[in-house]
């Protein structure tokens, strides 16, 4: 669909051009009418003259006229006859009756050359003022438009582009300070975003509140289930046991994804941000979780030049790694590949590997909080874990990208910036 000032310049463009048609054919109309209406005249006075037994005039030299009695002919309203020599004649006949009872009929020629000529030059006229106003009308209606649509308008939608789901309510639209076509729509907006605010507040402090309560019960859910992993127990209740343990553990990092999501939401997170060696972090993740995938995780050779600090919160770094290597544990077969690298103003920590991969159009939707890809099919998550690493990422200024692997598999990519120089 054109954009409306498009759609406002040419309607009023064509609204002149229509003006100005309309006008040109009201004063061709206007003068061939009058022109007309002075031959009829002209005729009633010269009927009444033969009528009454006066001569005909002769042909009134330099006015052309001419005014002749006709034996035989038909009655006959103006029209215009063009001569051989390219003039214009306007010719009527009218019978008339004569003193002595006789029947004639008076034709009067009217050159009306000079007539047509003038009518066409106040065409032209109007033609080139037409143009002229068109012009004038496109150049005015450019800053018209700009200054009284267009510029409202973008600061409308830089006012909205500034809204974020934490300060929803806090920043309204002044209406006030809007043109009176977009008054309506900033106090309906405005509503809106009242509405909205209250409604994410409301689940702030649901998920909160449900993440906090639980959290008692499935401690002691947990603890009972690992008091009894201690004792003799027979077979199938040992693995029950085991298996209540398992799930609360599980549904303990659940509820602690959503207590991190919730605290993000709501803009409560305090970092302590400092300057990190990338291979350290490297180092600790693959001594963290080596013993749960053993033979699984490599590290990289050392790098011959120490690779740039980066600036990142280390319990942040620490538990964003430990999602990535869950999931390629999780839905990976085959080594997983911890790498890091400097590229450009950023340092890149890679986690890759030799699973089926996520195929691109697919890489938006799966760190959408519970949403999985279709390679996911057939084993058991709650499609939340990567939707936590987009989030801290951003919260750290950093990125998570997904990228393909070479040979095929997943490349999880942290982005962090780098560390400032120090003192």
């Amino acid at each position: 669909m054109r954009s409306l000032r498009g759609w406002l310049q040419s309607t009023a463009v064509l609204t002149v051009i229509a003006g100005y048609t309309l006008l040109l054919g009201l004063n061709g109309a206007l003068s061939d009418l009058q022109r007309r209406q002075q031959h009829r005249d002209l005729v009633q006075v010269l009927v009444q003259q033969a009528s009454a037994g006066q001569p005909v005039p002769e042909p009134f030299e330099g006015v052309g006229l001419e005014v002749s009695l006709l034996a035989q002919g038909a009655d006959q309203q103006p029209r215009i006859q063009p001569a051989s020599s390219g003039e214009q004649w306007l010719v009527s006949r009218r019978a008339v009756q004569l003193p002595s009872g006789e029947q004639r009929w008076l034709e009067l020629r009217q050159n009306v050359t000079a007539s047509l000529e003038q009518e066409r030059t106040t065409q032209l006229l109007l033609v080139a003022a037409a143009g002229v106003s068109i012009l004038f009308t496109s150049l005015l209606l450019r800053p018209v438009l700009r200054r009284g649509l267009v510029v409202p308008l973008d600061q409308l939608d830089q006012q909205l582009q500034r809204l974020e789901a934490d300060n929803l309510g806090e920043h309204l639209l002044d209406p006030s300070a809007q043109p009176e076509e977009l008054r309506s729509m900033a106090i309906a907006f405005n509503n809106l975003q009242q509405r909205l605010a209250a409604a994410w507040k409301r689940e702030r402090a649901f998920v909160d509140g449900v993440a906090h309560e639980l959290r008692t019960p499935i401690t002691v859910i947990s603890g009972h289930a690992q008091r009894l992993q201690r004792h003799s127990l027979p077979e199938s209740a040992q693995r029950s046991a085991d298996r209540v343990s398992a799930e609360a553990l599980r549904m303990t990092r659940l509820l602690r994804v959503l207590r991190d999501l919730a605290l993000i939401d709501a803009g409560r997170v305090q970092l302590h941000a400092s300057a990190l060696d990338p291979e350290a972090q490297l180092l600790q993740i693959y001594e963290t979780l080596s013993t749960s995938a053993p033979g699984r995780l490599q590290l990289p050779q050392p790098a011959q030049a120490p690779l740039p600090a980066l600036w990142a919160d280390a319990d942040r770094l620490q538990q964003c790694l430990q999602e990535l290597v869950g999931n390629a544990l999780a839905y990976a077969s085959g080594s997983i590949q911890l790498q890091a690298q400097h590229d450009g103003d950023q340092l890149v920590m890679h986690v890759l590997d030799q699973g089926p991969g996520i195929p691109e159009i697919e890489r938006a939707l799966v760190l959408q909080r519970f949403r999985r890809g279709s390679t996911a099919a057939g084993t058991r998550g709650t499609g939340i874990g990567l939707a936590l690493v987009d989030a801290w990422m951003r919260t750290m200024d950093g990125a998570l990208v997904i990228a393909e692997a070479p040979g095929g598999g997943a490349d999880l990519q942290l982005r962090f910036r780098l560390a400032p120089p120090g003192p």
